[in-house]
């Protein structure tokens, strides 16, 4: 219950329209309350072979029914606006979480897991508001009217029809925790598919190459079945519940049968009297019967909120001034570009580290290599820079200032960065380049593609700018996704460029073509170039060999290129030797 109760702050805007939705459930179970009296006035004048007085008790009957349906229609109709709000509160509350998340967070749930509980744990919520709550509140407000009318009609037969109100509710509620547990594990496995379809439809292209269709069949056959099983065993606990509590009313049917009837013969009840009285107990009977079904909804509505509630309470990255680091956000100046790394240590995964007590000096608009073997945490090194991640151990610093103290979206806003696999959104070759900025003119955004060396190939296409790249640019080569993300950061007009092994998709011609436009956009700026190549770090002013985590040489190309046996000299020497056999072989 506690999840449900953390839910009404998301009636926000909604009170209104709330009070709107209880006044017409109010009159509308009045209306049902007054059915039965009217009934009884019907059975009355019959006994008294009155037939003419029925007609306008039969009209008032149908008049009832007519404003009863009105207000049920129209009940409806608001309350499905008030959970559809609900809904929509939540889900923007949700999405601004998730995006505000640390980053480490999506390293460990898989993205599948995401979209599940933003998307099937919010139904049960949604159902609950849209008519689970109307429904108890009406059911409630029944069960309330209907008791107040048999008191005051014959206070011993209403005691007697309440015996079965204990077995029911130990019904509900039985079966009801029982409900809970497997509703959980249900919308866990659905999480489990969504991760799993969304992984192969990901991987579409690898799947078919390798012709592994029917083996992803199977494997999301075996998910599917899962949720299934899951699902199955919560609904068998809804389908026993019914015919049990039907069982309980026909008992309590029989038993008010027989004392009624009783009562009755004896003379001490009137034949209209017990009519009425059995039409009030089935009205009695409907909330009661309805309780497992209440108890139901709520408790798949607690564990979607519980589920939701936990992706909300996950920790968000924190900016200068939430972690009490004394920030000041600069909004009107520039970083200079002096980056700092002292006895830095870090580690994706906790007793893992990837860089160890690492010490590094970087001058404002220096343009420095890093090269390594893989994993030797060149990308993690940079990763620090922008507040991708915060160190395990030691600080970073630019200007001389720790980067926590710094007011976080100022402080990314001044870095640029290139991943090594670029991620374009399904719009236009626009909106991508513009991602960064989109305020700016279309002027900035051609001298960015110039820059990149893609604005050639936009110009030739149909619709130029406005060319629809697909989804994660799928209609673009691996070059092309590479120059159009590097197009995004320049025009960002970065303090800090990061160039995160940018080259990996190009050829030697393009990546010369790039190198020549970044070495007048580089003047100035602090710019770290991640490369497995050596020629792509050539026009370094100083490079950095990094392996299993630590600097193992650093110094101006020329100077580690004299080195004998060094790391540097090594990897030129490979490179050399690679070149040399392609030429040779393309000589043949």
């Amino acid at each position: 219950m506690r999840n449900i109760f953390r839910l009404f702050p998301y009636l926000r805007g909604s009170r209104r329209i709330l009070a709107a939705v209880l006044t017409l459930s109010l009159f509308s179970q009045v209306t049902l309350l007054l059915l039965p009296k009217v009934l009884q006035q019907i059975v009355r004048t019959a006994l008294d072979k009155n037939p003419a007085q029925i007609a306008p008790w039969a009209l008032l009957i149908l008049v009832l029914a007519v404003v009863k349906g009105g207000l049920s229609a129209g009940e409806t109709l608001l309350g499905t606006r008030v959970g559809q709000r609900v809904l929509m509160n939540l889900r923007q509350d949700v999405y601004a979480h998730l995006l505000r998340l640390r980053l480490r967070f999506f390293d460990q749930v898989r993205s599948g897991e995401l979209l599940s509980r933003v998307t099937a744990d919010l139904e049960p919520i949604d159902g609950f508001f849209s008519w689970g709550a109307r429904l108890i509140f009406r059911n409630t407000l029944l069960f309330i009217g209907v008791l107040i009318f048999c008191l005051s009609m014959n206070l011993q037969l209403t005691l007697v029809s309440l015996s079965i109100v204990p077995l029911i509710t130990v019904t509900a509620f039985v079966l009801g925790v029982r409900i809970r547990p497997t509703w959980q594990a249900a919308r866990e496995q659905v999480g489990a598919f969504t991760s799993a379809l969304e992984e192969t439809l990901s991987g579409i292209r690898v799947v078919k190459m390798c012709t592994q269709e029917k083996n992803e069949i199977a494997k999301l056959t075996r998910s599917s079945e899962a949720v299934k099983e899951k699902t199955w065993q919560s609904n068998r606990y809804d389908a026993a519940y019914y015919p049990v509590t039907g069982l309980w009313a026909g008992l309590a049917g029989l038993v008010i049968l027989a004392y009624g009837g009783s009562q009755v013969i004896a003379g001490r009840m009137m034949i209209d009297q017990y009519v009425t009285f059995e039409v009030y107990l089935m009205l009695l009977l409907v909330p009661m019967r309805m309780l497992g079904w209440m108890v139901s909804g709520m408790q798949r509505a607690a564990v979607g909120a519980g589920r939701i509630f936990a992706l909300l309470e996950e920790e968000r990255e924190r900016s200068a001034t939430q972690s009490g680091g004394g920030g000041h956000p600069r909004p009107t100046e520039q970083l200079k570009g002096r980056v700092t790394f002292e006895r830095v240590t870090f580690g994706y995964r906790e007793g893992e580290p990837v860089l160890h007590s690492l010490n590094l000096e970087v001058k404002a608009g220096e343009i420095v290599g890093l090269l390594g073997p893989t994993g030797s945490g060149k990308s993690a090194l940079v990763a620090l820079i922008p507040r991708l991640y915060d160190p395990l151990h030691g600080r970073v610093l630019i200007d001389g200032e720790e980067i926590g103290n710094y007011d976080l979206g100022w402080l990314r806003r001044q870095i640029g960065v290139v991943f090594q696999e670029p991620f374009l959104f399904s719009g236009t070759i626009r909106e991508n380049i513009a991602f960064g900025r989109p305020e700016a003119t279309q002027e900035e955004i051609e001298e960015a593609a110039k820059r990149a060396a893609l604005h050639d190939f936009i110009a030739g296409l149909e619709k130029g700018y406005e060319t629809l790249i697909g989804e994660r640019g799928l209609n673009l080569s691996g070059g092309q996704q590479q120059r159009l993300a590097l197009a995004r950061t320049l025009l960002m007009n970065p303090r800090i460029l990061i160039l995160d092994d940018y080259t990996s998709s190009i050829d030697s011609l393009t990546e010369a073509q790039i190198q020549q436009a970044l070495i007048d956009l580089m003047s100035g700026r602090t710019t770290f170039i991640i490369s497995q190549r050596a020629s792509s770090v050539s026009i370094a002013d100083k490079i950095i060999v990094l392996d299993q985590g630590k600097i193992v040489e650093q110094g101006r190309p020329q100077e580690l290129a004299g080195i004998e046996g060094g790391h540097y000299r090594r990897l030129l020497e490979v490179q050399e030797a690679l070149e040399g056999a392609r030429s040779e072989r393309f000589e043949r």
